[in-house]
């Protein structure tokens, strides 16, 4: 992630962004890894939940679709950085489920 996204996420933001560190995540059970997997999910599900909210308010105010996007560029990118770690984290969880079963 680069350092444009880092300056645009808040502390709390950031610091459940650091938990996704190779380092951190060795050391997180299954349960560990669950939680922290919802926590990452809660988040980007809010960005999401909020730029689709905001683009759609303004694609009627302003009756075109494009416009909507330009003005909330920054909540999208949000739930993106979001999304991108959850994929790390789930594929984690998935492995840490598997080894768990066996």
């Amino acid at each position: 992630m680069d350092n444009a996204i880092w300056g645009m996420l808040n502390d709390t933001e950031q610091a459940l962004l650091r938990q996704v560190e190779p380092k951190k995540l060795d050391k997180l059970d299954e349960d560990g890894l669950a939680e922290l997997h919802d926590r990452i999910r809660r988040a980007r599900n809010k960005y999401s939940k909020l730029y689709r909210r905001r683009a759609a308010d303004e694609v009627r105010s302003a009756g075109a679709r494009s416009k909507g996007h330009k003005r909330h560029s920054r909540t999208l990118v949000k739930a993106e950085a979001f999304e991108e770690v959850l994929g790390e984290v789930s594929s984690r969880l998935a492995k840490a489920a598997k080894a768990s079963a066996a």
